[in-house]
């Protein structure tokens, strides 16, 4: 380089100089933001969570395969929201899955109903990915006579997930 040049170079303004690498910066905003997971998005307002679960690709699974796996909140912290303690059918005919929500490392907590709908599997764990912790709080304690339990050899429909991280 001349020594005008290197003058220039020197003097330039400094947003000039950084150019570079806040565009590279920039572009690897965008290609992170596009890397988002857009197949765990909770059901849109005003969408039934059964039709918003027909499109989580639903698997066959063993009711009894899935107490005691836990329940995750769809973040990339993958905070423990509670462990599965079984799946009832409602009156109405549809089922939820009761979770152990709450307490600390397995100690305390309450059982709540969760619609199936609202549920995927993630490899051994579930997510909750239409509820937040914050409306999961509501929900009310699960009274066992409440609902019929679902026999430990039926087989139901539960969508599946990929990481969220």
């Amino acid at each position: 380089m001349t020594r005008a040049g290197s003058l220039a170079l020197r003097f330039a303004p400094a947003a000039l100089r950084f150019a570079p690498a806040a565009l590279l910066l920039a572009a690897a905003a965008l290609l992170f933001a596009a890397a988002a997971p857009h197949a765990q998005q909770p059901a849109p307002p005003g969408e039934a969570l059964a039709t918003f679960a027909a499109r989580r690709f639903p698997q066959p699974v063993r009711v009894g395969e899935l107490k005691g796996r836990r329940v995750l909140e769809p973040v990339e912290s993958r905070n423990v929201l509670g462990t599965v303690s079984g799946v009832v059918r409602r009156r109405d005919g549809a089922l939820d899955v009761v979770v152990k929500y709450g307490g600390l490392w397995g100690w305390g907590g309450r059982p709540i109903a969760v619609p199936v709908e609202a549920m995927v599997l993630l490899g051994s764990e579930l997510e909750i990915l239409d509820f937040t912790p914050a409306q999961l709080d509501g929900f009310p304690t699960f009274a066992p006579g409440s609902a019929e339990p679902v026999a430990a050899d039926a087989i139901i429909q539960m969508g599946l997930a990929h990481p969220s991280h």
